[in-house]
């Protein structure tokens, strides 16, 4: 009937009113909060704030995260419920998230009470909070922080390969890339972050076997930040030194009538080179005595440079003897040099005087006449 349908239109009318005046309703409808992303734990991002006219229960208003916000939102913020402070629960990392949006809801205590939403967009704020990465690869199966490079290397060897990156964002995120320990060495840019280490002068193991250098990466943040990566280069050897004796010429004096097999001098020569580019030995270079050989006079240690004789000397028949001592290193390309060993034989009274005149005759010499 026309009374039952106006009842149940003014019952609706009611029902919708009262719904209308127990709706709280918020400040705004959409908030944007920047955050930096190195505040602390309860720092309050916002207060939020709805209002709700009914007295009462149908006008006390409660917040909280809308049903469907994930467990990420409800780990890193915290609401309030009876104040609506919107507060930092976890700390957050601008490299990891870079912004959350939040939906809110207010909703007062009355029967069948429907909520209010409002949306939170948090932006995170970047700040200088990471140190610059140094990735340095030395190409070295040994030791992780020892570069190996040849004495022999020429300008511009390879040496390491460095890559640097920071994960801050804008001059935060911008480095600059410095070499220090030595003017032999230079760092230079390829791409990007990307450099190479190169030789920059000519390297000599025996002068300097090793370098300490150091990599250090710093930002453009404010205040900046840096990193330090030390290592060291190894020089290795090169069979580039040629022995080298203590002089060019060795002179010695030796009685004669000595016995075979005594000790007459040693030569010594040095080589700086390492392991076998440094081992020396010792030859007699072949020359000739009164028709024989050199080696059946004297012979040399090859090991240590001392020199003997294999004969007795005699004076009245040789007074000196020169010859040559070669000294050769164990390298590959075998380097050597020489030096000259001069021996005189000093005379003893080892002959009785001989008459070589008048001539005799039977054994008996004759008289001489005035």
């Amino acid at each position: 009937s026309a009374a039952a349908v106006r009842c149940t239109l003014c019952s609706f009318l009611h029902w919708w009113r009262c719904l209308s005046i127990r709706l709280p309703v918020f400040e705004q409808q959409s908030y944007i909060i920047q955050l930096l992303e190195n505040s602390p734990i309860g720092t309050l991002l916002i207060d939020l704030n709805a209002t709700d006219p009914d007295e009462g229960a149908n006008g006390k208003v409660v917040y909280s995260f809308s049903s469907h916000v994930s467990s990420k939102i409800t780990e890193t913020f915290r609401i309030d419920s009876e104040k609506g402070h919107l507060t930092l629960l976890k700390q957050v990392d601008y490299e990891i998230t870079k912004s959350y949006e939040i939906d809110a809801q207010a909703q007062d205590m009355g029967p069948n009470s429907i909520p209010a939403h409002c949306k939170i967009i948090i932006k995170i704020v970047d700040v200088n909070d990471n140190r610059p990465e140094i990735n340095l690869n030395l190409m070295s199966p040994e030791k992780e922080e020892t570069a190996y490079i040849s004495e022999g290397s020429p300008l511009d060897t390879f040496v390491a390969l460095v890559r640097v990156q920071d994960k801050d964002s804008g001059v935060n995120g911008e480095i600059v890339c410095k070499l220090h320990g030595h003017g032999h060495f230079k760092l230079q840019k390829t791409y990007e972050n990307n450099y190479l280490i190169l030789t920059n002068a000519s390297l000599d193991r025996e002068k300097r076997s090793d370098y300490s250098l150091t990599v250090i990466a710093e930002d453009k943040g404010t205040p900046s930040l840096s990193t330090v990566k030390h290592f060291t280069v190894q020089i290795s050897d090169e069979n580039d030194n040629p022995p080298r004796f203590q002089t060019n010429r060795y002179e010695v004096v030796i009685l004669e009538n000595n016995s075979p097999g005594a000790y007459i001098t040693s030569v010594t020569a040095t080589d700086p080179d390492l392991g076998d580019n440094g081992q020396v030995t010792y030859t007699i270079l072949e020359s000739y005595i009164l028709g024989s050989s050199i080696t059946t006079y004297v012979t040399i240690d090859p090991s240590n440079g001392a020199i003997y004789a294999l004969r007795t000397f005699d004076h009245e028949e040789v007074n000196q003897i020169a010859f040559m001592v070669q000294a050769r290193d164990g390298g590959s390309q075998q380097l050597v040099s020489n030096t000259t060993v001069v021996l005189t034989i000093i005379d003893e009274n080892d002959n009785a005087p001989v008459i070589v005149g008048p001539a005799l005759r039977n054994s008996t010499a004759g008289n001489l006449n005035p």
